[in-house]
């Protein structure tokens, strides 16, 4: 999107609709609606428009920013218009914020609000009908995205394509912290180069934090399985890790061979010990040697083995090293375990 730059057509005066989104981020602006399907297929679904009204005032704006590979758009029509979507691999995420308007995509038909978020799955054509003072922000998301995040989560290949559901209670498609954090990256993108924004490493996090909200807040074929998860227990890969891990601590194991064994990627692997044992599959190996180290000075006095010999016997090759540990994990260092151990 950085090829694009601000338009206008003769003799058309730009003047934002109140309360638009983005105002620092214009691309383009037109009374020619034909220009304006040309230019947002481009960034959203190929689509056709029409006025609904006679000798309609066309206004259209067109605001948009990017995080990594999800694009935020503020758009305005200014007349009544329908349009006629066509999907792409990517979603769309449209929340209402002045005006009113309707959705129809298979088989489902009902009002577009503030109230509720409306997905648009890429499973057919959409159709779109916005009164006149409509302002919207539309959410693209590639399907990838979705999918990979889904995998990440539950550590588990989507058996389908997710589809989001069309809420008919207000309650449960308002998605307040996805609303909340929409505003968040709107603010910070009006900052320009001051903004978190600007900063290459948290635009990939926070695309990740976008991408989660949609998935946790917003209601489609996978949101029991992933409530079920937030209180059931780890996946049958994080344990058998674990049970790896037990058995064969004194190994130099790395990221990758415990990758191998849960069968994900190191990436999966790294996401499932995080959302279910709030640390990494590393930390966690590093934490179980050094209570096993911990158990091996507390005994030394019986088995007569110096804090050397125990700490090379759990794995750990950096004596350095695994002192610090020692220390920040149970506050004293290992030879002071090993003296208390022999009073």
């Amino acid at each position: 999107m950085d090829d694009i730059t601000h338009e206008a057509a003769p003799g058309f005066r730009p003047s934002l609709p109140a309360g638009m989104p983005l105002p620092g981020q214009l691309v383009l602006e037109t009374a020619d609606l034909l220009a304006a399907r040309d230019h947002l297929s481009r960034f959203l679904w190929p689509h056709s428009v029409m006025p609904t009204a006679r000798r309609p005032r066309v206004a259209f704006r067109h605001c948009s920013a990017s995080i990594g590979q999800v694009s935020i758009h503020a758009l305005h029509y200014g007349a009544a218009v329908q349009i006629e979507a066509h999907p792409d691999d990517s979603y769309l995420f449209l929340v209402l914020l002045h005006g009113a308007g309707t959705l129809s995509q298979d088989g489902f038909s009902g009002p577009l609000n503030p109230q509720v978020i409306r997905a648009m799955n890429p499973t057919g054509p959409a159709t779109m009908r916005f009164l006149p003072g409509e302002v919207n922000l539309t959410l693209r998301i590639p399907a990838g995205l979705l999918h990979a995040w889904l995998e990440e989560t539950t550590g588990q290949p989507p058996s389908a394509p997710v589809r989001f559901a069309q809420p008919a209670d207000p309650g449960t498609g308002n998605a307040s912290g996805l609303r909340r954090f929409l505003n968040f990256l709107c603010s910070e993108f009006e900052q320009r180069a001051a903004g978190i924004v600007s900063s290459p490493t948290v635009c990939r996090q926070l695309e990740r934090t976008l991408i989660s909200l949609v998935m946790m807040e917003l209601p489609h074929n996978y949101s029991e399985a992933l409530d079920a998860g937030r209180a059931g227990p780890a996946p049958v890969y994080i344990r058998n890790v674990e049970q790896y891990i037990r058995s064969n601590a004194d190994q130099p194991l790395t990221l990758h061979d415990l990758a191998g064994i849960a069968g994900v990627s190191e990436r999966t692997l790294q996401a499932g010990f995080r959302r279910f044992r709030q640390t990494t599959p590393m930390e966690y190996l590093r934490d179980y040697r050094l209570d096993l180290a911990h158990q091996g000075l507390l005994a030394s006095t019986v088995v007569g083995r110096s804090v050397t010999d125990i700490a090379l016997a759990c794995g750990f090759n950096h004596l350095g090293k695994f002192a610090k540990c020692y220390r920040a994990r149970f506050g004293e260092a290992p030879s002071e375990t090993r003296r208390r151990a022999q009073t």
